[in-house]
């Protein structure tokens, strides 16, 4: 998805449904590739693109400025920044996908958020599929308790891990070259331990 210019972005969100579905910081050592041909190595926003007919679909990344143009395109709010360091960390910019004008989280679906993002940075892949729709419903509405089943199809895709890790582990692998702040997923946990389920959160 080719997006320079204005008037190309405009004709995307004529043509398409666009989602918000990140707003993340980049860690050390990654690097995106914009739709508009450039690199991207502070921060980056993912969007995720559907046609009329639903046989042209997928995801796309892009930085501030041109997502700043298709949010207005398309009347969508803009998203808070997930920023996965610590303060100390980054100067103190970013926050963690909190409040920052947003509604109050429901703190089960403010883990299964974080826990998405979280997944986005590890693994420095583009969400796509039931991960990309999970988390566009919590955007949508984060104040509302998640349903079991989108915590288990989380939970599911993360134990699809090639080195079969936890989330846990994925972020301590992290904190190697980056100073990550800490993350609990207590609650997803206590979750799945209520339906006897393997928890692969950490």
């Amino acid at each position: 998805m080719y997006c320079r210019g204005e008037d190309r972005r405009e004709d995307i969100v004529n043509n398409y449904t666009i989602k918000p579905i990140a707003h993340v910081k980049l860690v050390n050592g990654q690097v995106k590739q914009s739709c508009t041909g450039d690199s991207l190595t502070d921060t980056y926003y993912c969007f995720s693109y559907e046609n009329n007919d639903g046989n042209d679909k997928g995801s796309f990344f892009c930085g501030n400025h041109a997502a700043r143009d298709f949010l207005r395109l398309a009347n969508l709010p803009p998203l808070p920044l997930f920023n996965p360091l610590s303060q100390a960390g980054n100067n103190g910019g970013g926050n963690d996908g909190g409040n920052n004008g947003q509604p109050a989280w429901d703190p089960l679906a403010k883990q299964l958020n974080e826990a998405i993002n979280l997944l986005i940075v590890c693994w420095d892949v583009i969400p796509y599929g039931p991960l990309a729709t999970i988390q566009s419903d919590l955007l949508r509405f984060p104040r509302s308790q998640p349903f079991v089943w989108k915590i288990k199809k989380v939970n599911h895709i993360i134990s699809c891990d090639p080195q079969g890790r936890t989330l846990q582990d994925m972020v301590s692998e992290l904190r190697t070259n980056n100073n990550i702040r800490q993350f609990s997923f207590d609650l997803l946990n206590q979750e799945l331990s209520n339906i006897n389920a393997t928890s692969y959160f950490g």
